[in-house]
């Protein structure tokens, strides 16, 4: 079975702890629909994703060395980073570990197309 751990993350000025549960309510079912196992969740609170100053967040990223996880579940990926450079600079630290992100609300895929719509994304994001 695949393993997972969650990102969940929100900032001080929008949004607030019920954010957080609604996050992870969201990618618990997206993991059970995907036959994922989620084992450990990295919660930010009032921290944005503009910034990799994300205590969590840079735990997460540690952590993926270990390679106890394949994946990265994240709500929506502005949840990761709100930054193309640093989106780019950890997802590729986190593929040189053998880990890669999803988003529960985003239906991303593997190919071409997908590598498109995530950047326009990201794009939008920042």
């Amino acid at each position: 079975m695949k393993k997972a751990v969650i990102y969940a993350r929100f900032s001080s000025h929008s949004q607030t702890e019920q954010s957080i549960e609604g996050q992870l309510r969201e990618c618990y079912d997206f993991a059970k629909r995907s036959d994922i196992t989620i084992v450990g969740e990295y919660i930010d609170r009032a921290l944005t994703g503009t910034s990799d100053k994300r205590p969590q967040f840079l735990k997460m990223i540690e952590d993926s060395k270990k390679k106890n996880f394949e994946y990265v579940l994240v709500y929506q990926l502005d949840r990761f980073a709100r930054n193309r450079y640093d989106s780019a600079n950890y997802k590729a630290k986190l593929k040189k570990n053998g880990v890669r992100d999803l988003s529960a609300k985003e239906n991303i895929t593997d190919d071409a197309s997908g590598i498109l719509v995530e950047g326009m994304l990201e794009s939008m994001a920042e």
